[in-house]
């Protein structure tokens, strides 16, 4: 996963494309325009990164600025955040997860991989710092309660909180591709309050 990289002609076409699907055609292109603009003034003001924390920071901004994009062109509508998430997903995370989640099915022990690939041990794509967890032990599984999030950090930065869950609930889709051998059960997040985000990976 440390090889993901942003590359903005190819994600601001998708992201179009996809928010077609949400908005329609004309909302789409007003959104994506407005989009480039909020990602570019985001981008000045955020200090630099580099490896694999570049992606993340880029990531977040990019899901920020479509947030207020949206928020410019179509008022503070409920399923904002529910949008961002979608767009995420469908235009930067999806084909490169499913690619991964290929190997993964097919592999010898599909769960340890996943948590290698997919999941908190791979230490390259969630770093320690910024990122803070606990491994828990679980009956038939792994657990962690993730103490420290940077894209928590980052909205609550930006009065943005609400924002985070767009970015939460990919774990779940992530855990979705290899639904015979992995389930993602969570009951608390950074972002509702809660001391923890608990990230806990049971063997089916």
């Amino acid at each position: 996963m440390d090889s993901m990289k942003f590359k903005p002609v190819s994600v601001f076409f998708k992201l179009r494309s996809t928010l077609k699907q949400e908005l329609g055609k004309d909302m789409s292109r007003k959104v994506v325009d407005k989009t480039k603009c909020h990602f570019k003034e985001l981008d000045k003001g955020k200090p630099k990164e580099k490896g694999i924390m570049r992606f993340h920071r880029t990531l977040l901004i990019l899901g920020l600025a479509l947030y207020r994009a949206m928020q410019d062109e179509l008022g503070d509508r409920d399923d904002l955040v529910d949008i961002v998430h979608k767009v995420i997903w469908r235009s930067v995370l999806c084909d490169f997860m499913r690619i991964q989640a290929f190997f993964v099915r097919r592999s010898k022990d599909p769960y340890n991989l996943f948590l290698r690939l997919l999941g908190p041990r791979n230490e390259q794509f969630f770093a320690c710092p910024p990122w803070e967890k606990v491994e828990v032990e679980l009956e038939n599984g792994v657990g962690w309660d993730q103490l420290q999030c940077p894209y928590y950090e980052f909205f609550k930065e930006e009065n943005e909180v609400g924002l985070t869950r767009a970015y939460c609930d990919i774990d779940k889709l992530v855990a979705e591709l290899v639904p015979n051998h992995v389930e993602l059960r969570r009951q608390r997040t950074l972002a509702k309050g809660d001391s923890s985000c608990d990230f806990y990976y049971y063997r089916k």
